[in-house]
């Protein structure tokens, strides 16, 4: 189990020249967009607190690295685009106001796939976001940059943003801790939409305990340590339709599942009758990006004025310049085929709560993704991440074993309720193994 690493700074300064030089040593990995300019600053302000012996926040003087898709007031919001490149926010998104409160400071925004959009991070702004632990794969996406960045050592943490595994998938493919939230609207002020029905914001750390600090501060919630508890009579659905494709694979998740049987938890073979339409459903933010985005835009200074302005300067990967028309062409959100997009939204996590209740199941449990990188191109991880995105339940997935090429395999769990720290004590247990 990895230990906790989020502890108060009483040298911010140092700290933050240590993490500075790192983010210059691993310039080739593409993980970083832009730093914070004050950030040295703020960090001797902190040293300065700490010496008068006032009181300090939980996160005080640690060095955080953003999604750059989230608002920080002095730093552009750039979403990797280069028409996005001085693209300036009025106020911090939520998330960060609470970071900030927490004593938090800022130090990087990260690289990404462009607008969030793919399960690679790559971005006309910032290039290919390169795996540290093979520079020759892609980290995942779209919070590729904040994964390698953390894996880098270029901070302990960092924030991304998870739409349809956008958070976990890069955990899963660098060995990180990556927590999904369950879906709530109010948490995402301040963070430029990519569908309005799935968006969270979730932490990307080396251990649960972690995860669940960053948590309980973005969340507002009260800071405290997760539940003790054991495995011993934990029911856990294990997802027969995700079996992954690679032996290697295979073979990890059968030695996980032992040990988790050894530690008393029992393991209930579960077929997904939803599991076909969820692999095919439609993406929503193919209805809800467009307008969306257009009022993000409104509302940031030296940005575009509106989607299709951005899309007439032309500066954006060519490769999405088909995606962004066909954007354009779904101005209207509310619409016959959101309507059904929306009612399979409650008709999956209907049906994942009622099975998860009739097997007396605590959590389901599957490979975060069934497929590995194999290069920087884009490789579908499967449909796995979308049982969590679609449904609004919280997921987390934790580094579980390796492949013969040494890149970790993430293990997800998916709880029925939005309960996130009964989840991460759940998590925390397994951790243990």
């Amino acid at each position: 189990m990895s230990a906790a690493r989020l502890q108060p700074q009483r040298n911010s300064a140092e700290e933050v020249e240590r993490r500075l030089a790192a983010i210059n040593a691993g310039r080739a990995l593409n993980a970083i967009i832009s730093i914070n300019p004050q950030v040295m600053k703020e960090a001797q302000r902190c040293d300065r607190l700490w010496r008068s012996g006032a009181p300090v926040g939980v996160l005080h003087g640690i060095p955080l690295v953003i999604k750059d898709n989230i608002d920080c007031v002095g730093m552009a919001t750039t979403l990797g685009c280069r028409a996005l490149a001085e693209a300036q926010p009025r106020e911090d998104a939520r998330v960060i106001a609470r970071l900030r409160t927490a004593g938090a400071l800022i130090l990087a925004k990260a690289n990404l796939s462009e607008f969030a959009f793919d399960v690679r991070s790559r971005s006309s702004l910032g290039g290919d976001v390169r795996n540290p632990l093979n520079p020759q794969l892609t980290a995942g996406g779209s919070s590729g940059g904040s994964a390698a960045a953390v894996v880098a050592g270029m901070a302990d943490a960092a924030l991304g943003s998870d739409t349809g595994g956008s958070i976990r998938i890069p955990a899963a493919w660098t060995g990180l801790v990556g927590l999904r939230p369950a879906f709530r609207r109010r948490q995402l002020r301040g963070v430029a939409p990519l569908s309005l029905s799935k968006d969270t914001v979730g932490p990307m750390t080396w251990c649960v305990a972690d995860a669940a600090l960053l948590h309980q501060v973005t969340h507002g919630l009260p800071v405290r340590p997760l539940a003790q508890r054991t495995l011993r009579g934990v029911r856990l659905g294990m997802v027969s339709d995700l079996p992954g494709n690679d032996d290697a694979q295979r073979q990890a998740l059968a030695q996980a599942f032992s040990r988790l049987r050894r530690a008393g938890a029992t393991l209930i073979p579960l077929r997904l009758p939803l599991s076909s339409r969820v692999a095919q459903e439609p993406c929503l933010s193919l209805r809800e990006f467009h307008p969306a985005m257009s009022r993000w835009l409104s509302k940031m200074d030296h940005a575009p004025a509106s989607l299709s302005d951005l899309l007439a300067r032309g500066e954006h990967l060519a490769e999405f310049d088909e995606l962004l028309q066909l954007h354009l062409t779904r101005s209207a959100l509310v619409c016959a085929a959101w309507r059904e997009q929306r009612r399979f939204q409650r008709h999956l996590r209907q049906q994942l709560q009622q099975q998860m209740q009739d097997q007396r199941l605590e959590a389901l449990i599957y490979p975060t993704s069934q497929r590995t990188p194999i290069s920087l191109e884009k490789m579908p991880p499967g449909w796995a991440p979308e049982l969590a995105a679609i449904s609004g339940l919280p997921a987390v997935t934790l580094p579980f074993g390796q492949l013969a090429n040494g890149l970790p395999l993430g293990l997800e769990l998916l709880y029925p309720a939005p309960d996130e720290e009964a989840l991460l004590a759940l998590a925390l247990a397994i951790e243990r193994l």
